[in-house]
């Protein structure tokens, strides 16, 4: 069983980082007057408060890398959800053994393998919590997505035959998503996914699809929509404003929501004469 992309999303390993230190930070200042581990956790006096804070930033920066390694190590191919729980107990384990690091530093405490799997045990507790309810969240704005795109293809079955439908399909070539070309804004390049922008009723929504960029730009092929930059492709009719500088430019699009798109050097000169040829440039 593979884990749910979803969760091995920049936004969501980013957000479950500060999710976590937040949590765990409020749960520790709960807990310690009911703890004998947690001598150096505190806010007086001064040399304990830096301690903490210490301790705090190397574990945060513990988990960004872990994070970080995990976003690289299973771009291509997606973990088992077996190898994803193994992961995270590295994880909880690493922290384990920094907590103790830290707390025989401040104080000389005598160690055994029972402090060490009741330290293990709070890290753990203090992990799973956050993680389960970032989880559940994303899991929420997954299914979303997903209603979104049902009722985007109930909207789809009654546009007029003449409507330019594009049939979107994954690296697998398994068609994921049916859209008029007219009603996408943009799309954002995310390593080995894209992430598709486009209006419902009148509001900007994404969809991620598991598809290589060039791969994209070959099923927009014939439609306003033009590669831009390395990381988008943008559509031609939904320009409000192009600003053209010397060898690049900015696009600013009609939706408000939308970010401005940039234009790179590499597709300056093309972009800006089919700009120019519809009358948009500024």
């Amino acid at each position: 069983m593979e884990v749910p992309r979803f969760l091995l999303r920049k936004k969501y390993l980013l957000e479950s980082v500060l999710f976590v230190a937040l949590f765990s930070f409020v749960f520790m200042a709960l807990y310690q007057p009911f703890s004998t581990e947690t001598v150096w956790f505190g806010f007086v006096p001064w040399s304990r408060f830096v301690w903490m804070l210490s301790f705090y930033v190397v574990a945060i920066a513990t988990l960004l890398v872990s994070k970080y390694l995990l976003y690289r190590v299973f771009a291509v191919r997606t973990p088992t959800m077996p190898v994803y729980v193994a992961w995270l107990g590295a994880e909880f384990a690493a922290l384990t053994l920094l907590y103790i690091l830290f707390s025989q530093s401040f104080d000389s405490i005598p160690m055994d393998a029972l402090w060490f799997v009741r330290v293990f045990g709070c890290v753990a507790m203090i992990l799973i919590i956050p993680y389960t309810i970032i989880g559940l969240y994303a899991a929420y704005r997954v299914k979303k997505e997903e209603l979104n795109l049902v009722r985007l293809g109930q909207t789809v079955q009654e546009l007029p035959s003449e409507n330019e439908l594009l049939h979107l399909c994954d690296n697998n070539g398994i068609e994921r998503m049916t859209i008029d070309a007219q009603a996408i804004y943009y799309v954002e390049s995310q390593d080995n996914y894209v992430r598709i922008y486009y209006e419902l009723e009148g509001r900007l929504v994404s969809y991620m699809l598991r598809c290589k960029t060039q791969r994209i730009e070959e099923m927009l092929a014939g439609t306003a929509l033009m590669r831009c930059h390395r990381s988008y492709i943008v559509n031609l009719q939904k320009i409000k404003c192009y600003k053209r500088f010397s060898d690049h430019a900015t696009i600013y699009l009609s939706q408000a929501s939308a970010k401005a798109i940039p234009v790179s050097k590499s597709y300056f000169k093309a972009v800006t004469e089919r700009v120019t040829a519809q009358g948009l440039d500024s």
